[in-house]
């Protein structure tokens, strides 16, 4: 049991590193002349959509796979251990 806590504690301050860059935007934003913001202009031209310059959706993906693999294989251990026993 403590090295499942261990894993999914490992995983998830991995997971807090990784967003930490998504974390670490300019806030709060210094005034400009522009009321825009940079993006996507959306329908009524009048509105930006929030850019953060990095695209994670795969990296995100991956470390999710990762994870579960990382936890059968301490689950096919852990009976494969207690089977030998």
């Amino acid at each position: 049991m403590k090295r499942v806590v261990g894993v999914i504690t490992t995983a998830f301050l991995f997971v807090l590193v990784a967003a930490g860059a998504a974390l670490a935007t300019d806030y709060p934003p210094s005034p400009s002349a522009s009321p825009l913001t940079s993006g996507n202009a959306g329908l009524s031209g009048n509105s930006g959509t929030a850019f953060t310059g990095g695209n994670t959706n795969g990296a995100m993906i991956a470390i999710v796979v990762l994870i579960v693999a990382g936890l059968v294989a301490l689950y096919i251990a852990r009976r494969r251990a207690a089977h030998s026993s």
